[in-house]
């Protein structure tokens, strides 16, 4: 199986969301990129990586990370598997055992920031998953089948409030599937 090795780009706080944001990780050649929701405390965990906090190496998973790497436990990827009810299939494997755990996408994102794990993805699902990498763009677009049932049904309402029956109807055949699931 042919995969992408994906690297965090940026975030952006998606407007009216109650702190949700959308994590962008782009393939090393910065052409494709994979969007990710991901919740306030999530979006606060990463804010926190990238400013100037004193005491971050204290914290909880700087601690953890730098304890495994002292008992050379180090050797860990993370893979995106696929899609499930509008969330991303992501597991944490151990590349020395090939021992594997589920864990959330966001959750491998701060991963990621935190320790350099390799977040991978195979080259079909992020095709079918990625947009275009544009630095300099205003909105960023993100899959239907990555939002959750919630975000679909606000969206939904938006999409009928503003009269963009396309995406109103795009939207309710992503609910409609789900449900028939």
């Amino acid at each position: 199986m042919e995969r992408v090795e994906l690297v965090y780009k940026d975030m952006s706080e998606i407007v009216g969301s109650d702190g949700f944001t959308i994590v962008r990780l782009t393939d090393a050649d910065e052409q494709r990129a994979l969007c990710i929701i991901c919740d306030k405390l999530i979006s606060d965990q990463l804010n926190l990586r990238f400013t100037n906090v004193p005491g971050r190496e204290q914290m909880l998973p700087e601690v953890l990370w730098a304890m495994l790497k002292e008992q050379g436990l180090s050797g860990f990827e993370l893979m995106i598997t696929g899609i499930e009810d509008g969330h991303y299939c992501v597991v944490l494997i151990n590349r020395h055992t090939l021992s594997y755990k589920p864990i959330r996408m966001s959750d491998a994102v701060l991963l990621h920031v935190i320790s350099r794990v390799p977040i991978f993805i195979s080259n079909d699902l992020m095709n079918r998953q990625c947009s275009a990498y544009n630095p300099g763009a205003t909105g960023i677009s993100i899959p239907i089948n990555t939002m959750g049932m919630k975000q679909l049904n606000k969206e939904l309402a938006r999409a009928i409030e503003a009269e963009d029956y396309r995406l109103a109807s795009h939207l309710h055949e992503e609910i409609t599937r789900r449900r028939h699931q």
